[in-house]
């Protein structure tokens, strides 16, 4: 378990949650840049749009869900190490059409001079990239991880 996260089977999804994971840390310059090359107008965020936190815990279970597939001994190795690609995939790509939604009634907002206040109250539109994140991340590990981390039990 020492070097789980060196292991043969594991590394493209490793590298891949690793990715993501500075593009998270990034994310809200990159939001600004990009309503800015969109508007023209200079943007910054005055509530914080993205949930850091939920990235961290997230993350850990991560970590956790790796720990317990690679536990498995009835599983092939191959088996493993699709169903952990797949599963991160599917997790980061489910951030994506969520991001967009957001940047555009972002774009929006900005190029009609609406309220934002009522943009922010909207939480399901203003954290859209938060709630397609979890949900693509419930879903890939209900579905893609859980039959491979129990089969054999």
């Amino acid at each position: 378990m020492n070097f789980l996260l060196f292991k043969k089977e594991f590394r493209l999804g490793v590298v891949l949650f690793i990715v993501f994971g500075l593009f998270l840390y990034t994310v809200n310059q990159t939001s600004e840049q990009i309503v800015f090359s969109f508007t023209k107008e200079q943007f910054f965020y005055y509530k914080p749009a993205f949930l850091k936190t939920m990235y961290i815990v997230l993350g850990a279970v991560i970590f956790a869900l790796l720990i317990v597939l690679n536990r498995n001994n009835t599983v092939e190795t191959e088996a493993k190490r699709n169903a952990f690609v797949s599963f991160i995939s599917w997790t980061v790509f489910s951030f994506f059409p969520g991001w967009m939604l957001h940047l555009y009634f972002i774009i929006q907002t900005v190029k009609q001079k609406g309220s934002f206040m009522a943009l922010e109250d909207q939480f399901w539109i203003y954290y859209a990239h938060d709630i397609t994140l979890f949900l693509g991340f419930s879903l890939a590990g209900y579905f893609i991880l859980r039959p491979v981390i129990h089969e054999g039990q």
